[in-house]
């Protein structure tokens, strides 16, 4: 059954080869090769049966004059054949790892970026975290990229939190900095030395969970459409 698609994939190289020239042909001569590759070694379970159908369908669909000539049409279909195999192969782990690093990278950047930034940061990035867990949830790579706009700030204010402990420790001047927040925030001294010891091993784990989230999304990029 497997080589039902192969043989839709290799015609549909024929097609674009035919119609398109220069850097665009070589990109989905690339990309084609590397799909069929996938796929020859692909045992499809009876459960996908309807997505592999589909997947076929929808590159005989493809193939029409009306619809090879639209290069958008083409890179979603092969985004779409990229992204079965991982549901073909049932691996489905590297997606719960990029939704829940993101989740956390999220939450934190929430709560630590108001120190050194203000409440407006977190405010201004409300949308795009909202857009981009949407989106990944459904797997869309525009979901993805929307996502990932928090990761380079949640590293900044972590760095930031970071930066500023170590300074504080090294100089000796971290008790005069928990008296000063203390102050600002109205709280009792030993409140907020243990809320700012708690908020420096959070900016820890922030950090390491943006870098989990950018690896996980470069690396598994390709399971979204």
């Amino acid at each position: 059954m497997e080589k039902d698609l192969i043989a839709v994939l290799e015609e549909l190289s024929k097609k674009t080869n035919k119609t398109y020239s220069g850097r665009k042909k070589e990109k989905f001569e690339k990309s084609i090769t590397a799909i069929i590759n996938e796929y020859n070694t692909l045992e499809i379970p009876e459960a996908m049966d309807e997505i592999y159908e589909s997947l076929k369908n929808k590159g005989r669909e493809l193939m029409k004059e009306s619809n090879i000539k639209q290069e958008k049409k083409v890179e979603y279909y092969l985004r779409y054949c990229g992204a079965a195999t991982y549901d073909f192969k049932g691996n489905l782990q590297p997606l719960n790892t990029i939704l829940k690093s993101f989740l956390l990278t999220c939450m934190l950047f929430f709560v630590l970026a108001p120190q050194y930034f203000s409440f407006v940061m977190p405010i201004l990035f409300a949308i795009p975290i909202y857009m981009g867990l949407k989106g990944m949830k459904k797997r869309v790579l525009n979901g993805l990229y929307m996502g990932m706009a928090v990761v380079p700030m949640a590293i900044l204010v972590a760095v930031v939190w970071i930066r500023n402990a170590v300074l504080t420790l090294t100089t000796g001047t971290f008790d005069t900095f928990v008296a000063q927040l203390a102050q600002s925030y109205g709280f009792s001294i030993e409140f907020t030395q243990n809320l700012a010891i708690a908020c420096i091993g959070l900016s820890v784990v922030m950090l390491a969970s943006s870098i989990v989230l950018l690896r996980s999304a470069i690396k598994y990029r390709k399971m979204f459409i």
